[in-house]
């Protein structure tokens, strides 16, 4: 949330006016952190920098208002419960489960305005101050690490299938199956029985480590085999 005089009002008598600023001038020069304070006694957020609008798109004034359970409804669903559930738990509103230990970074998907998920790393503070608590939330997008991450993974899966040794008999039919051959037309073209010819398949998809043919042509295509 952008330094406005609502958005500061919460904190006076709780922080000073140079901790405000001090807070406010940190998180201006954030790209990539995301920034919230919370209230655990009266429930409320106090603050969101503005990253959060420029990463996420939506507005800092709803998500202060609409608290956690605006923050939960962006969730990806199967990540939910058990981020709710910890989230709850540090809150006070349930005891169900330990909280969020602080300093401990938890990571999931949220959906941005455009319904683009993205993964962050939520990490937790917590800051006494006045005999009141209050929850500081650093939240990281990390999603360009998640891409390259799968980029990467894709490499290795490809350099992986490089090295995939099969017999002459196993390119022969690999190089059929990639002709559109079926079985049956391979066991007849290298005079081999059609169970042989299936069983050769199966090898071949084992190798691969694919589900399908499809897959199994795709991936050998890769590597120069067909």
């Amino acid at each position: 949330m952008s330094a406005s005089n609502e958005s500061m009002t919460p904190f006076t008598g709780i922080l000073s006016r140079e901790e405000i600023c001090a807070l406010q001038h940190c998180c201006k020069h954030e790209k990539n952190l995301m920034v919230s304070i919370f209230d655990t006694g009266r429930k409320k957020f106090l603050f969101h920098n503005d990253t959060f609008k420029s990463i996420l798109g939506y507005n800092t004034d709803e998500m202060t208002n609409g608290g956690w359970e605006f923050w939960f409804k962006k969730i990806k669903p199967v990540e939910l419960k058990s981020i709710s559930n910890l989230i709850d738990s540090l809150t006070g509103t349930s005891e169900a489960l330990p909280p969020m230990h602080s300093g401990q970074a938890y990571t999931y998907h949220v959906q941005d305005i455009f319904r683009n998920w993205l993964l962050i790393q939520h990490q937790v503070s917590l800051l006494m101050k006045a005999n009141k608590e209050f929850i500081i939330s650093y939240i990281y997008n990390i999603t360009n690490q998640e891409r390259l991450d799968t980029i990467l993974t894709e490499f290795q899966f490809c350099y992986q299938n490089n090295t995939v040794e099969i017999s002459r008999r196993e390119k022969e039919v690999l190089h059929l199956l990639g002709e559109g051959f079926s079985s049956k037309q391979i066991a007849d073209k290298l005079f081999i029985s059609i169970h042989t010819a299936i069983s050769h398949r199966k090898h071949l998809i084992e190798k691969f480590a694919v589900k399908n043919t499809a897959q199994l042509i795709k991936e050998a295509s890769k590597s120069d085999l067909i």
